[in-house]
């Protein structure tokens, strides 16, 4: 069996600011991101999968220590910029996939860290809906067929998960509002993901795969120059100031488009 882990910071249990989550993470966080995914790894190994596949899916993507990993562990370092982005190296050969450190996206409230993807976009829209990394990579893994088996982060990325898929295993490790978190005690933490990944390892074949049949993105930029800019990107379309779209039928043409920008 093989699982796949697609970690990221800003969803990390005591992780707050921007200073914690800057490119080039400081010991305290990349610490903390560091055992949460070992957490997840143990529980998967101990569920009966034979390979865990990480990919660090934040800043440089140099910031899971892969020795305090369990031995069998594979770790993705850095960036391809293939279009997979924070899934890549994932296939249909995967089992199930967890999203672990995932946080509420752009233009939501949930939480001081609330982003997609870039800090200069200020929005993206899939279809009428508001987008986070965990929907953009979801819909991704749902038409590879892979079940998601567990999702960690933010309590409103995890609220947007339950209504997404309340078969999904979920831990919400802290609550933000406005400038500040309010986290649970990390060895707790460690304690909710071992069981999480195990029940959602145990319900593989149960999920259920939806995802559209086309798709039409927005994407809004705090500044105007970045629509512009991206106007001319292949089929794409600038339709006010700040905001471009892209309408297709090949979800891959929408992942190509947002590693550009």
């Amino acid at each position: 069996m093989k699982i796949y882990i697609s970690a990221d910071i800003e969803g990390i249990s005591s992780i707050s600011t921007w200073q914690e989550s800057d490119m080039a993470a400081p010991k305290e966080a990349r610490d903390r991101m560091t055992q949460e995914v070992k957490a997840a790894c143990e529980a998967a190994f101990q569920a009966g999968a034979t390979e865990v596949m990480v990919k660090d899916a934040h800043g440089y993507g140099k910031n899971i220590r892969h020795e305090d990993l369990p031995v069998g562990v594979q770790l993705i370092n850095g960036w391809s910029n293939h279009p997979y982005n924070m899934v890549e190296g994932i296939d249909e050969t995967y089992d199930g996939v967890i999203f672990l450190g995932y946080h509420s996206g752009a233009s939501t409230h949930f939480s001081p860290l609330a982003h997609t993807l870039d800090t200069n976009v200020a929005k993206i829209k899939v279809n009428g809906e508001i987008s986070s990394e965990f929907s953009i990579y979801s819909t991704l893994t749902q038409i590879l067929g892979i079940p998601i088996l567990t999702v960690t982060g933010d309590g409103g990325i995890i609220r947007e998960v339950m209504e997404f898929d309340p078969m999904i295993e979920t831990v919400a490790v802290k609550e933000g509002f406005a400038g500040a978190m309010i986290s649970n005690h990390p060895k707790v933490v460690y304690e909710q993901i071992k069981d999480s990944v195990t029940k959602g390892i145990e319900k593989i074949g149960e999920y259920n795969f939806v995802y559209p049949s086309s798709y039409n993105m927005e994407v809004t930029f705090v500044r105007h120059k970045d629509a512009y800019k991206y106007s001319f990107y292949p089929g794409v379309e600038q339709i006010d100031a700040n905001t471009v779209r892209l309408k297709t039928e090949n979800y891959f043409e929408i992942l190509s488009f947002l590693v550009f920008i």
